[in-house]
């Protein structure tokens, strides 16, 4: 069930929860992803979904900087292998729709870099409270963790502002 984005001016991404639950946001409002999911790549799918593809967020480390937090994030977005019926010309053995191979694992990463591609742009251009100063790091794999999935992970740093407010307890 999608949820609603909510105007997020007086958000607070610093928190590592907002954070969190605008990427399972924006991920469950996709219109091509079916399930989200939050942790460990290498657990990624333990359990089958009744629908795919499938999101994931991790943020694997954070710095704090004089005025800002930076996140390193990682998406995933996956997508169960699947084997094509045999629709090769008899003759010649050449498989004719849409790619060469025995699965969809080509398809399978063409949709999933365009559905990363929709997540960072959004949160590139699309929201005030996060900025992504350098480059996305895409890589793709395939059954990688002997679950039939494939699909693409991105890395990046995502920067929040950070107003360090002194005054919120006395530590003396």
């Amino acid at each position: 069930m999608a949820q609603q984005i909510v105007h997020n001016t007086g958000t607070n991404f610093t928190l590592y929860y907002n954070t969190l639950n605008y990427f399972k946001t924006i991920m469950s409002n996709h219109p091509s992803i079916e399930a989200v999911t939050q942790g460990d790549i290498t657990k990624i799918d333990v359990d089958q979904f009744p629908a795919y593809p499938l999101g994931n967020i991790l943020i694997t480390d954070t710095s704090f900087g004089s005025n800002v937090t930076n996140y390193t994030v990682q998406l995933t977005v996956a997508d169960k292998i699947k084997n094509k019926n045999n629709e090769s010309d008899g003759r010649t053995n050449a498989q004719t729709i849409p790619f060469y191979g025995t699965d969809d694992t080509v398809d399978i990463h063409a949709n999933t870099l365009a559905i990363i591609n929709d997540l960072t742009s959004y949160t590139q251009r699309g929201i005030a409270g996060f900025e992504i100063p350098g480059e996305i790091q895409c890589a793709a794999f395939s059954d990688q963790f002997n679950n039939g999935l494939a699909g693409w992970v991105a890395t990046f740093t995502l920067t929040t502002h950070n107003d360090k407010n002194r005054c919120l307890f006395f530590l003396i």
